[in-house]
């Protein structure tokens, strides 16, 4: 069994005022990015399964791919990694397993799909205060799981 994984982001997006994601602006001058993360769980042929997943998740003129296990982004205060519960539709996972099932012959089998949104928060403050404030308004608990790093 392979874990692989593919965090996605813009080619042309660059950090932007991050009180848009919230329902209330503070005064702190931060800024925002996002990218999203697929981690796939597969067997067999894992180059075939990595070209596969990339020619799917991924534009490659307007985004670029990180597939090393890192951080497509860096130098940010703080990070929130959120994703849809268990039991929850998650409309873009069932569209690409969807496109996985309908495929005959593939030399690999995917066991697991598990998308998750990260978003990254850049400027000073307080780290604890922030965080929580954002999650607040960003995770919604009915259907999403999340964490902050």
């Amino acid at each position: 069994m392979a874990t692989l994984t593919f965090e996605v982001f813009s080619r042309f997006q660059s950090a932007t005022d991050a009180n848009k994601l919230l329902y209330t602006p503070i005064e702190d001058a931060l800024t925002y990015n996002h990218t999203r993360l697929y981690t796939v769980e597969c067997e067999g042929d894992v180059e075939a399964a990595k070209d596969y997943m990339r020619r799917v998740l991924v534009d490659s003129i307007s985004q670029k791919v990180q597939e090393d296990g890192t951080p497509a982004l860096e130098g940010e205060l703080f990070c929130i990694s959120y994703g849809i519960k268990k039991g929850a539709l998650d409309l873009e996972k069932e569209a690409i397993l969807a496109n996985y099932r309908g495929r005959t012959g593939l030399p690999f089998s995917i066991s697991a799909l598990t998308i998750t949104q990260k978003v990254y928060i850049f400027g000073e403050g307080n780290r604890e205060a922030l965080s929580a404030r954002f999650c607040k308004d960003v995770c919604n608990p009915a259907i999403h799981t999340w964490s902050v790093k």
